[in-house]
Parts: C-alpha cells; sequence; structure tokens
C-alpha cells in the first residue's frame, strides 16, 4: 500500500495467497470506507478486487482510484455480484464483505492464521455489530446475533457465516460450484450449507466486522420484516424465500467510536459519538452521546 495524492492505494501482488472480494450496487457513499479499512490491514499482499454489480454511479470510479480490480457483473443480486468475483479472484483464500463495513486491522492476517492453523477447514468466518441504525437495533443485534445463529445451527446442523465476514478455500468453493446466483438474500447461508457436505465451516463469535445498520434504519421490527420469513423457510423447510431488496442508501446515525472500555464475552461496550457523514443530509442530534455494543478490539478506527 502507498499513499498517492494524499488517498490511499492499493497494488495487487502477481501471486496472492489471499484475495479479498466487495460486491456493490451504487455504493459511493459507503465504499470509500470500506476500502480505507483494507488498506490499514497488517497484511497487504492481498487482491482487491470490487465486483460492480451494474451501477449508475461512481461505485467503479472510486473502487479504481484506490487501486481495486474492478470486475463488472451486469445480473444484479448479490449472489451472481460475489459469485463474479469469487472466479475472478486468484488467491488459495478468498475473503469477502460488503461495501458499507469497516474490517479490524487484523482481518485479512486474522483469515489467513485460521486456515493455516485448521487443515481442514473449508470456510471461516465471524460475525457483525452495527453502526447505525436505532439504538434499539444495534443493541439488539449486538447482543442477541450470536444466540441466533446458535439457533440457526441447531436447525441446519453448520454454521452459516455472513457474507459481510466469510472467508473460503478456493479450491472448495470452485468444488461445490460457488454461489445460488439466483439468490438476492442468503446466499451465505446457501454456500455455507454446502461447504459443510465437504469440509469443516468455522464461526468464531469474537471475530467482528462493523457494518452499516441503514436497513434498521426505520428500526427493528421493519428490518426483521425483511430478514425473518427467509430464515424461518431456511431452517424449517430447508429452502429460501426470494426477497428483492428495497434499495437503501442513506443511514443515520452514522457512529464513530471514540474509547474502548471493556471487554465481555468477546465484545465490549464502547463510548460513541454520532458523526455527520457526507451520505447524509445532516444530523440534528450530531455530538450526543451515546452507547452501544461493540467488540473491544481497538482497531475499528
Amino acid at each position: 500500500m502507498e499513499k498517492t495524492k494524499g488517498a490511499y492505494f492499493h497494488t495487487n501482488p502477481i501471486n496472492p495467497l489471499i484475495s479479498v472480494v466487495i460486491p456493490a450496487l451504487n455504493e459511493e457513499g459507503f465504499l470509500e470506507r470500506t476500502l480505507k479499512s483494507l488498506l490499514k490491514q497488517d497484511f497487504r499482499q492481498f487482491e482487491l478486487i470490487v465486483v460492480d454489480n451494474n451501477s449508475t454511479d461512481r461505485t467503479a470510479k472510486i473502487a479504481e482510484e484506490f487501486g481495486a480490480k474492478v470486475v463488472f457483473e451486469p445480473k444484479r443480486g448479490i449472489g451472481a455480484a460475489r459469485q463474479r468475483g469469487f472466479l475472478e479472484a486468484r488467491g488459495e483464500i478468498i475473503a469477502t464483505t460488503d461495501a458499507d463495513t469497516i474490517l479490524p486491522k487484523n482481518w485479512v492476517s486474522k483469515i489467513l492464521k485460521e486456515f493455516k492453523k485448521r487443515k481442514k477447514t473449508v470456510a471461516f468466518g465471524g460475525l457483525f455489530v452495527l453502526c447505525s441504525g436505532t439504538p434499539t437495533s444495534r443493541v439488539v443485534i449486538s447482543r442477541f446475533a450470536y444466540p441466533a445463529w446458535v439457533l440457526d445451527r441447531l436447525f441446519t446442523g453448520g454454521w452459516s457465516i455472513p457474507g459481510v465476514n466469510f472467508s473460503v478455500r478456493k479450491k472448495a468453493f470452485l468444488d461445490i460450484g460457488g454461489f445460488n446466483t439466483e439468490l438476492t438474500l442468503g446466499e451465505d447461508a446457501d454456500i455455507s450449507q454446502r461447504l459443510k457436505k465437504i469440509g469443516k465451516v468455522v464461526l468464531d463469535r469474537k471475530f467482528v466486522v462493523l457494518t452499516s445498520g441503514r436497513r434498521f434504519r426505520n428500526g427493528l421490527l421493519p428490518a426483521m420484516r425483511t430478514y425473518l420469513p427467509n430464515a424461518v423457510v431456511r431452517m424449517t423447510i430447508r429452502k429460501h424465500k426470494f426477497t428483492k431488496f428495497s434499495s437503501e442508501r442513506t443511514e443515520k446515525p452514522v457512529i464513530k467510536i471514540k474509547k474502548k472500555l471493556f471487554p465481555s464475552l468477546g465484545l465490549a461496550k464502547d463510548k460513541i459519538i454520532i458523526v455527520k457523514d457526507k451520505v447524509t443530509n445532516g444530523i440534528k442530534s450530531g455530538g450526543k452521546k451515546i452507547r452501544t455494543v461493540l467488540r473491544g478490539d481497538d482497531d475499528f478506527k
């Protein structure tokens, strides 16, 4: 990584051990934060791929300005976008996150370490907490995400790793045919369940990323009306409810972590401050101190 004209710029290695794939559809307001968190990683020899999922804004241009390899996928949908990026990846390990996510600085190195340590592991990942959305949504997700994933495991017989914090051996990915390109929701759970048939799928509850809560901007219950039906159908009859996401391109409030307080079961309470973000029209509560539950690592900066 090198600084060019005041901005971070990434140079993809010739023979990467690991590739990072970011699917993006009209993410010009969020992508820069995600890329900056990637370019601050303590392991930098990774291939960076951004999949332009037929965007109509500056998504592809922003990715190019940061040095990412940009590939185009005309078929809109998270399954199709991840599939295209994974097929383009040259690394033996492929990691993926979303274009509205901030990654801890040891995200890439942690993934590599886990695959080196666990030879039989075919997929590895962790959970997430929200950096925006209503206070209730942020607290509920941070407190109850892991129990929800445990419940999912009991019904399905194996971990389902969220796509926002997912990695896989490329050989295993190819062996099962990759993602279901018809899915616009739950492509991560689907591939996780197929991967468990050929190897070990590991979820680390302490391995956490910080992601946008824009789908929770109107509250917890409206968001659950989108996610819950698909989860129930998938866990009970092993089918996917095809849900088409509405476009969500704003978020409020946006928060900035200021100080780590204490760890608790792999998570921690942090003091945060609501700040104004360029993708919003302004936040009336700017500067008001609030509390939420986030991971204890001090590298979400």
